[in-house]
């Protein structure tokens, strides 16, 4: 009679606490378009994804994503991203090659009875694309600096409603004028204790110099989700960025974020989950601030797989 009442209990707890996991992994699954979340990828586990996303600023442009992501550990995933560009739609009248991205994400844990859940972002850009400041063909699409966006995401979970918020700073190389050459890794040389390896704020050249941030800039953004539509999952987002200085060379007088725009995007989509480990979404975007030659309105397609 004990083991007869103990083991339909036993299945009971596994199957509530199962069916609670899925549906905080499924929607916090994947970042949206502005926003990121707290997705951690399982140990020993892959992710396959792409993005198609569509510009409707001077005569339209489309921007191909592919990316691959790995869970190293439980707690640690890397992603990384290639992007491709296209000038026209539907048909292409010119291509190039978009910047790429590596992407590390650690979950720090819980807070606040396990209903706050957060971690630290760091999304690593590489300048493979054209170069912003001086190819305006592809400018908003492609950076072709290095940048490194760092900063802490979290999630609030209020019952079928789920709140995530970013903070980061935006660290951005101007105009190919060397990123990383800020950093002193040397452990042979005082030079490198003296800078502190480079984030010596107060010392000349190092990487956290006052002048080299005066091109940063700081984003911040919003979102909200539901799985109250289960396998639909709608979420609306709200972003904005502001540098850190005003433009002060005529170099960085360009309309892109970063330089002369200050943003304020807002979104909407959803995302349609085949499978605990498929989702196809749609998404669209638009821009409050209205530039020349800066994106008005962005609608976006994705899929992504996990195995």
């Amino acid at each position: 009679m004990r083991r007869g009442n103990t083991m339909p209990l036993k299945k009971s707890a596994l199957l509530a606490a199962l069916v609670s996991f899925m549906a905080l992994a499924a929607t916090s699954h994947a970042s949206m378009p502005f926003t990121e979340t707290i997705a951690t990828l399982p140990e020993g586990s892959m992710e396959l994804l792409v993005n198609e996303e569509f510009f409707t600023y001077d005569s339209g442009y489309r921007r191909d994503t592919f990316g691959i992501g790995f869970g190293i550990i439980d707690s640690l995933s890397a992603r990384v991203y290639l992007q491709y560009l296209h000038k026209g739609f539907p048909a292409s009248r010119d291509a190039a090659l978009g910047d790429t991205f590596v992407r590390l994400w650690w979950y720090a844990g819980t807070a606040a009875g396990g209903a706050l859940h957060w971690g630290v972002l760091a999304l690593f850009r590489f300048p493979t694309g054209p170069n912003a400041y001086t190819d305006e063909r592809w400018r908003n699409l492609a950076l072709g600096n290095n940048e490194l966006k760092l900063g802490p995401v979290a999630q609030y979970e209020a019952g079928a409603f789920f709140f995530h918020a970013n903070l980061f700073c935006v660290f951005r190389e101007k105009d190919r004028e060397g990123f990383y050459n800020g950093l002193y890794l040397n452990p042979v040389e005082k030079e490198t204790y003296r800078k502190a390896f480079g984030l010596n704020f107060m010392a000349d050249g190092t990487f956290l110099d006052p002048k080299r941030l005066e091109n940063d800039y700081a984003a911040a953004s919003l979102a909200l989700n539901t799985d109250t539509l289960y396998p639909f999952i709608p979420w609306v987002s709200a972003y904005a960025s502001r540098r850190f200085s005003r433009v002060h060379e005529e170099i960085e007088e360009i309309p892109i974020e970063g330089a002369l725009v200050n943003p304020l995007l807002f979104s909407a989509g959803a995302r349609y989950f085949f499978s605990y480990n498929a989702f196809a979404g749609l998404s669209a975007t638009v821009s409050a601030v209205r530039r020349r030659h800066y994106p008005g309105e962005i609608v976006g397609v994705e899929m992504r797989l996990q195995f």
